[in-house]
């Protein structure tokens, strides 16, 4: 029951592109041909969760005990840039397509790993980060189509206006939070 509040938390709750802004630059320039490709997904989630799992085990195993945590986001960016560049490579061999993303897997594998206790944890979060930017993609890609209908190139009104419409759900997310619902606070 813990993983299934910590997931709905990570991904509805405190979303890792609304809150933390992790990838909002993405998904303002969101690219429908690049995300409607299944071969980017399955690249970035691989990615994702073998780094973040041997990451979790050398920090865990390796600089704890050497009192060294603060290297971590070091090994992590050691061992991203080294299985994104396999898997990639074998994406390339295979469907001959390559769709490189670094920023949002990096920084999600980063949160995962400073923001968990055990390594299921870590997996839970960063499951739930890559869902929350699953969910965020069609509610762009959703926006850009109602706001370009006539075929017009994206200006800087569209940008202002999906902003404007992102602190909206922000602030629809923030109410709905259960905190402020205690008996406690309302005295």
């Amino acid at each position: 029951m813990i993983f299934l509040n910590t997931f709905l938390y990570y991904t509805l709750f405190s979303s890792i592109i609304l809150f933390y802004g992790i990838g909002l630059s993405k998904t303002v320039e969101i690219g429908i041909t690049k995300f409607s490709s299944l071969i980017f997904y399955i690249k970035v989630i691989i990615s994702i969760l073998s780094t973040t799992l041997l990451t979790w085990v050398v920090t865990q195993f390796i600089l704890v005990p050497l009192n060294l945590v603060e290297l971590f986001p070091l090994i992590a960016i050691l061992f991203f840039i080294c299985i994104n560049i396999f898997v990639d490579s074998l994406i390339r061999l295979t469907a001959g397509m390559t769709g490189p993303e670094y920023i949002i897997s990096l920084f999600i594998i980063l949160i995962s790993i400073y923001e968990s206790s055990t390594i299921l944890n870590t997996l839970v979060i960063c499951l739930s980060s890559f869902t929350s930017f699953l969910i965020m993609i069609p509610i762009a890609i959703i926006f850009k189509k109602r706001v370009c209908t006539n075929g017009q190139k994206l200006d800087e009104k569209y940008y202002s206006l999906f902003f404007f419409f992102l602190a909206i759900l922000m602030i629809v997310i923030s109410v709905f939070d259960y905190n402020w619902l205690q008996k406690g606070v309302i005295k």
